[in-house]
């Protein structure tokens, strides 16, 4: 208490300095928002000693980045023209150009684009007409020119000219970077021809003597490549779709899989931005890494629009409250440097933005709104004192009253962040760590900037308000508080039992509450990516899948007939509609085994199975014919379905639910456990089996989710209530602190349950806040109550006199918190917009339960909260001083 009442004492002697140095702060922790990084992914969130995490992250090093990946639907009429063809073709080009990159030809185009960029007057049709002669550049060049140069005929800026370079060298500079493993397409993938007893690999559309594909010009050529396509039955659904009603080939699909890393956001945004440019086709662009994408998008579009969406509402209610220029400059000030602190101390750290994360900054404005309003309401409440004791020293005694309260409300909403700092999923734990550290923030600069900044300007209090009254008069504010007067004094036993009643409610809308983890719940249902998923999903059976691993338990022991036939027994049983797996198909070691058996038996449909003998598979493999690029023992086209040991086997599961319809982490969770059931009971021995893939990702972050959920809960409120009992030297107080957020935080969740909101990375962090923010109303009711009880009032009168005086600032904090937090409903992003809601409603919830339940809970109950008053007579108040 010495130590702050000396820090308020200094503040006010060195005003000046003490702005200065909040600005030099602020300056110096903003720079790092411009390093500001955002990961949406789900396995980043994950602990990288997981189990679940770390055979995941081991099955991609084996296999690739097989389970995610981005799709190109690509349809067109007569999409077997040459014109069509000869169009994918040059979509492929520009795609290959970021797998098998000429290094030294980049060098050479970028020399010359130095040199045309060199003459001051340049046009952008003259620089594109320089590269016709280098397709493939040409359409890069063409590519950035519509992001860096605008459609006019003029010389191109300077500045221009170095921002179209910048972009061409970053393409250029990605290329080399080869992120693109594998490319799955009509003109990528090859068949397994049989002829003259030999295995081979061949190509689907068949090259020149210079190795230039021959793409189909006449109806024959395009009949015989229709023949290719259907003869694998693999193909269908992998490379192809037809349309139902024709039968005719409808789209082709290019499969894109990435190397295995981190974040694949740079090269995404590329294949997106390479589909977008190729106009002529009907390009439908989905997958794992777009649906991170477009997350990515969407945070920082509502960086952007919410934060001075939530500033806008925050001054509106600081001008309600205060009716002064300074009333609501200061407090916009101390928000907008707590803010950039935060902000950009996460950028010099090089903590990334999650999707949860990116609540932060309206958070902090939520939470400093408050702790200005009360600093304010303060000083607008001891106007008379101020100008009897003189502006110094009035101020000093105002001040340092109300900085205990705020640094204590502070310090409960710091305790309570910070039990999440202990969470497992990274994302959340992050998100706890720096919002505690963004309060201690906001009340360091609330304490500084407002009283330096009150001590700077002239004492005039508002126009309409009293001397010695928090506020003006507001009849709005002052009807409800006299109806909770009413309501508390004389109705607090039906208040109770309608409470009681809510409760029981929402605790049944509790065991409805689900959790969530897969993003593509994130988007709204009108939003294109989830119109995309579904179209995907009904052309090739799936946009994504996950890994079944069979282990035959034995070096080669996957070339056994036996084996491989009981994997393709288990392929047959995961995609029978009759078990409810939503598995659209499946992939596997097997399909190449078959193919070989057809090809070795002039292509005879009959043949597309397992061969009987163990001989003969061996005898396939031995006289096959393939690449193999990295020197690893598989032929390049077995990297994704089996180890170099040929011990174990990948099945890759596609999903799919007819319909369109979402698969949530409930499905997922009952698939892995019938997959993992139908297994156990059915795998012959020796064999073993284990599943793993992005999907198994999403079941391990929901456990997390859950376990973390309630961790925190029972951690932030046991921690509340000892901080509680510490700093009121009474149990009871702690005991009654408890009662406004827990009722709110029961609400909170049975509102999700009735409502079908579920519980996913965004909403998991409400109760927290619930916590961290409810515990602030609470502990200035209380401390007005004690203050009055000590003065000898029976409990009627000390209500009255606590609702009056601390009321109308809990009321306006709460206005602040409430309206503030329902701006996130502008969002395009579905969880800011269930986060915002939710969060007002708990705001409500928590704003009724300082001000109506508890105050009836001690009056219908007798309990006392004022013992032990005396002994902390430094947090009282006069009577004309807010807590």
């Amino acid at each position: 208490m010495r130590l702050l009442n000396r820090y308020i004492h200094w503040v006010l002697v060195h005003p000046k300095t003490v702005i200065t140095l909040c600005l030099l702060i602020t300056l110096a922790l903003s720079t790092g928002i411009a390093r500001l990084r955002f990961d949406t992914s789900v396995e980043s969130f994950l602990p990288k000693k997981d189990p679940a995490y770390s055979f995941y992250q081991h099955v991609k090093t084996v296999y690739g980045e097989v389970d995610t990946f981005v799709v190109l639907s690509i349809g067109r009429e007569n999409l077997l023209s040459h014109e069509s063809l000869a169009a994918m073709e040059d979509l492929l080009e520009d795609i290959e150009a970021y797998q098998y990159p000429d290094v030294e030809q980049n060098r050479q185009r970028l020399s010359r684009l130095d040199a045309l960029l060199s003459d001051a007057g340049i046009s952008r049709e003259r620089l594109l007409k320089a590269f016709e002669d280098d397709p493939v550049f040409h359409r890069l060049l063409l590519r950035k020119c519509r992001n860096c140069l605008p459609a006019s005929e003029g010389p191109v800026t300077a500045k221009q000219r170095k921002r179209l370079r910048t972009a061409i060298a970053a393409a250029m500079d990605l290329q080399e970077r080869k992120l693109i493993d594998e490319i799955l397409s009509l003109f990528t993938t090859r068949d397994i021809s049989g002829a003259d007893d030999t295995l081979r690999a061949v190509d689907l559309i068949d090259r020149d003597a210079s190795g230039k594909r021959r793409l189909p010009r006449t109806e024959t050529e395009r009949i015989s490549l229709v023949r290719r396509l259907e003869r694998n039955p693999a193909f269908e659904r992998g490379l192809f779709a037809k349309d139902p009603a024709s039968g005719r080939i409808s789209d082709f699909g290019f499969f894109l899989r990435f190397v295995n890393m981190p974040s694949h956001d740079t090269i995404a945004r590329e294949m997106l931005e390479i589909a977008d440019s190729h106009t002529e086709l009907q390009i439908i662009t989905h997958g794992q890494p777009i649906v991170y994408t477009r997350i990515n998008d969407y945070m920082r579009a509502d960086l952007m629009r919410l934060i001075p969406l939530v500033m806008l509402v925050a001054a509106i209610v600081f001008a309600i409250n205060f009716r002064s220029v300074i009333g609501v400059f200061l407090p916009l000030a101390t928000l907008a440097m707590v803010n950039a602190c935060i902000l950009g101390l996460m950028g010099h750290l090089g903590v990334e933005i999650t999707t949860v994360g990116v609540s932060l900054p309206v958070l902090m404005i939520a939470i400093g709104s408050s702790y200005s309003i009360h600093m304010l309401n303060q000083y607008y409440a001891d106007g008379s004192r101020i100008e009897k004791m003189g502006k110094l020293q009035g101020l000093e005694h105002s001040m340092s009253h109300i900085a205990l309260t705020v640094w204590l409300t502070g310090l409960t909403t710091f305790v309570a962040f910070m039990t999440l700092g202990s969470h497992r999923l990274s994302a959340i734990r992050d998100w706890g760590i720096f919002s505690a550290i963004g309060v201690m923030f906001s009340v360091f600069i609330t304490l500084s900037l407002i009283p330096a900044g009150l001590v700077l300007i002239p004492h005039r209090p508002p126009k309409g308000r009293e001397s010695g009254h928090p506020g003006f008069r507001f009849s709005f504010t002052n009807f409800i508080l006299k109806a909770m007067i009413r309501g508390t004094t004389r109705h607090s036993r039906a208040l109770i039992i309608t409470v009681a009643v809510i409760l029981a409610v929402s605790m049944v809308g509790i065991t409805r509450l689900a959790v969530e983890t897969e993003f593509l719940h994130y988007f709204k249902k009108d939003d294109r990516v989830r119109s995309t998923a579904g179209v995907i999903g009904e052309k090739f059976k799936g946009r994504w899948g996950f890994n079944i691993l069979i282990d035959s338990g034995a070096t080669d022991g996957v070339l056994s007939a036996r084996f491989l036939n009981a994997v393709e027994d288990l392929r047959t049983w995961l995609v029978d509609p009759a078990n409810g797996l939503y598995i659209g198909r499946t992939d596997a070691f097997g399909d190449t085994i078959k193919t070989m058996h057809m090809a070795m038996n002039n292509d005879d449909p009959a043949f597309y199975r397992i061969p009987d003998s163990d001989m003969e598979i061996v005898d396939y493999l031995e006289i096959y014919v393939d690449d193999d690029r990295n020197s690893d023992g598989r032929a390049d086209r077995f990297e994704a379905t089996v180890d170099p040991n040929f011990r174990e086997v990948n099945i890759l599961a596609r999903l799919h639910r007819a319909g369109g319809d979402m698969i949530g982490t409930g499905d997922l969770k009952r698939i892995f456990a019938a997959v993992s059931a139908h297994l156990a009971a059915t795998l012959p021995d020796p064999y073993t089996f284990r599943i793993t893939g992005h999907p198994g990702i999403l079941i391990t972050s929901a456990g997390y989710i859950v376990n973390g959920q309630l961790q925190s809960l029972a951690l932030s409120l046991a921690v509340i209530w000892i901080v509680v009992v510490a700093l009121l030297k009474n149990v009871k107080a702690g005991l009654m602190a408890l009662i406004p957020m827990s009722t709110a935080v029961i609400i909170n969740f049975g509102i999700m349950g009735w409502f079908g909101i579920r519980l996913d990375i965004a909403t998991s962090i409400i109760a927290a806040i619930t916590i961290g923010i409810g515990v602030d109303d609470t502990i200035h009711f209380i401390n007005t109550y004690r203050f009055f009880r000590t003065r000898g009032m029976d409990r009627d009168a000390t209500i009255r006199a606590t609702l009056e005086l601390a009321g109308k600032a809990i009321l306006f904090t709460s206005f602040a918190l409430i309206f503030g937090f329902s701006v996130m409903g502008f969002s395009k992003f579905k969880p800011l917009v269930l986060f915002g809601i939710l969060m007002s409603i708990t705001m409500i919830a928590t704003t009724v339960g300082a001000l109506l339940l508890l105050p009836s809970a001690i009056k219908r109950f007798g309990i006392d909260v004022d013992k032990g008053a005396k002994k902390v007579r430094t947090v009282r108040l006069s009577s004309r001083q807010e807590v």
